[in-house]
């Protein structure tokens, strides 16, 4: 589908949209990659947001990451859109016709699912600089257990079993602090996405979905959970963002 060329024949893709915003979409102007003015390209109710690119493939350089971006977070603000990850940049105007016809009723059904909807994403981790020895406090049997293999005296199965039992509680203590915090966002969110944790310390990463006019509701919800915590928690949020965590595209590209 790509074809090497230096002219800007290629059209760099950032989101697609309703055809019917087309217009207050252009109006503000927007600029993408290489401050290129974007452009919207429609076929029948759909239409997505492009802008001119000679390039075939582009690496993630930062202020290219910063250009996609902005582009995509801007327009979800305000308007409904399905966000594409970086780097798809089709040959030309008619190749993006043909994914637009080829991916129709995916892409109307993704739009509807999401319509008036943007993401918000929050993170709870523990500030104890060392979970374990945080559990060890906390846990009797756990300490007991520790000291014993301190001790030298305790057998390979019995030191594994000592790092089954942290993991045990670790995990018990990230489920019932994710389900009480899932049980008072659930007012808000209309949909929410667990995603993998990065370090020990992280007890939730999660993405909300939720209405573009919800976003002062959703923060007093977040503060209003983090009430029910003690110091020995941190919560952080921030958004609103165009809602990649809840787009699933699996498009046809190919004729």
């Amino acid at each position: 589908m790509i074809a090497e060329s230096t002219v800007a024949t290629g059209r760099y893709i950032y989101s697609f949209v309703n055809a019917e915003d087309a217009v207050s979409i252009l109006a503000q102007q927007y600029t993408g990659l290489n401050e290129a003015p974007i452009d919207i390209v429609t076929v029948g109710a759909l239409g997505v947001v492009v802008s001119p690119i000679a390039e075939t493939k582009i690496r993630p350089q930062r202020k290219l990451l910063s250009a996609h971006q902005h582009v995509v977070t801007e327009i979800a603000k305000r308007w409904n859109a399905l966000p594409v990850a970086f780097g798809l940049i089709a040959d030309d105007t008619q190749s993006v016709e043909s994914v637009l016809a080829r991916n129709a009723d995916l892409l109307a059904s993704q739009l509807r699912r999401i319509q008036g909807q943007v993401e918000m994403f929050l993170s709870i981790q523990w500030t104890a600089p060392n979970v374990f020895q945080y559990f060890i406090d906390r846990y009797p049997e756990l300490a007991q257990s520790r000291d014993y293999v301190a001790s030298g005296q305790a057998s390979r199965e019995e030191q594994i079993e000592l790092g089954r039992q942290f993991e045990q509680a670790l995990r018990a203590e990230r489920d019932m602090h994710t389900n009480a915090v899932i049980g008072i966002l659930a007012s808000v969110c209309t949909e929410t996405d667990l995603q993998t944790l990065r370090s020990e310390a992280e007890i939730v990463r999660m993405a909300c979905l939720i209405g573009r006019d919800k976003e002062q509701e959703f923060t007093e919800a977040v503060y209003r959970a983090a009430s029910q915590f003690d110091d020995a928690f941190q919560f952080s949020f921030n958004g609103p963002w165009p809602p990649y965590s809840f787009v699933k595209l699996a498009l046809s590209m190919e004729d």
